[in-house]
């Protein structure tokens, strides 16, 4: 992963410069991060200078808050920058909750949430796909819907399931670290270095159990993104020109 820096920002980094069998992922192309109200007017400048054109937002409505502890922004910070709001679940549906629910942190409810919802993931990844230029991926903590979202594209990408473990593995440790930091802000349990790192090793062997067997280009050409989308997310992070 490429090192990146938007003042305010948390949990985020470019997805480039992992191997592949065709060379490196290229950098400058696809970001991911935590919630976006953090970031500065400095950090807005930031990911301007780094080319920015769409970020795909996938929270549910009730998450797009901007709350007290959040720097106020310019009126035309985001000027330039197109917003899709594409959520992958529906918290208020009770089938989804009764068997994702007590696994929305744990790649464990992915393949189940892929399931449920076709028609948004659709939306997602078409986002992706029709970006003209680079595109940042977020939900809340940057972890568990980004990770699922972002282990698919890096997997169309030819990257193995090992390393894509280990980015998700740095996001659920940075998620934890920002709450560590700002125990006001903590919506979740904070955990002991040994709790988490015991977390950490069974979703690691989760997400290598699930991303190694599922059939990622067969899911998009299921759920009904046409062949030129299809190409576009496969070619996104193995195309250096």
């Amino acid at each position: 992963m490429t090192e990146t820096s938007w003042d305010g920002a948390f949990n985020l980094w470019d997805l480039g410069g992992l191997p592949t069998d065709r060379g490196p992922t290229p950098s400058g192309v696809v970001f991911r991060s935590g919630s976006r109200e953090t970031l500065t007017n400095q950090g807005w400048r930031d990911a301007k200078r780094a080319g920015l054109e769409t970020i795909v937002d996938l929270r549910n409505e009730s998450e797009r808050l901007r709350l007290d502890h959040h720097p106020i922004i310019d009126a035309d910070a985001l000027e330039g920058i197109g917003v899709v709001f594409a959520p992958t679940e529906d918290p208020d549906d009770p089938e989804f909750m009764r068997v994702c629910g007590p696994w929305l942190d744990h790649p464990r409810s992915y393949a189940d949430n892929l399931r449920f919802y076709p028609a948004k993931f659709r939306t997602v990844f078409k986002a992706i796909a029709r970006s003209r230029g680079p595109v940042l991926i977020h939900c809340s903590g940057g972890r568990d819907r980004t990770g699922m979202v972002v282990a698919m594209l890096l997997a169309l990408a030819g990257v193995s399931a090992d390393l894509i473990a280990d980015d998700y593995e740095r996001a659920f440790r940075e998620a934890h670290a920002h709450q560590t930091r700002h125990p006001e802000q903590a919506r979740e349990q904070l955990y002991s270095e040994e709790e988490l790192g015991s977390r950490v090793a069974e979703r690691r062997a989760a997400m290598v159990e699930w991303i190694g067997h599922f059939d990622v280009a067969g899911y998009l050409r299921e759920i009904g993104l046409d062949e030129a989308d299809r190409t576009r997310l496969r070619n996104l992070l193995r195309d250096a020109g």
